[in-house]
């Protein structure tokens, strides 16, 4: 499951070697000043993820890697059982990142966090 981390500057979304293999991306890294803000999903029902360019799209198993929906360039990794938080972005080759993880509710508090006490 990808991993992030929040440093003073930067949002960082490490991946595993299995994760790396299927978005086909190594790491993802978005300076906080990017970061508009983070939100929960209850799944991919509501997300319209769009063209997959690059990655891989097995329906109900898992998305990952780049996707483009309405002109906005997505980075997912989500797989079927998994809470999801998507995070807007804003002045970045990603408009927002679509990232699966375990404890939604505390990673949303943390980014949403370190985003409003980051300077602008």
């Amino acid at each position: 499951m990808p991993r992030l981390e929040i440093t003073e500057k930067e949002l960082i979304v490490h991946l595993d070697k299995w994760e790396q293999f299927f978005s086909l991306i190594h790491k993802v890294r978005v300076p906080l000043g990017q970061v508009v803000s983070a939100r929960e999903n209850q799944g991919l029902k509501n997300l319209k993820l769009g063209w997959r360019l690059p990655g891989t799209h097995v329906p109900f198993v898992i998305a990952a890697g780049t996707f483009i929906s309405k002109g906005v360039r997505q980075f997912v990794y989500r797989r079927h059982g998994h809470q999801t938080v998507v995070i807007d972005l804003k002045g970045n080759e990603w408009g927002r990142l679509i990232i699966g993880v375990n404890h939604a509710s505390r990673d949303v508090l943390r980014i949403n966090t370190a985003i409003a006490t980051c300077p602008k």
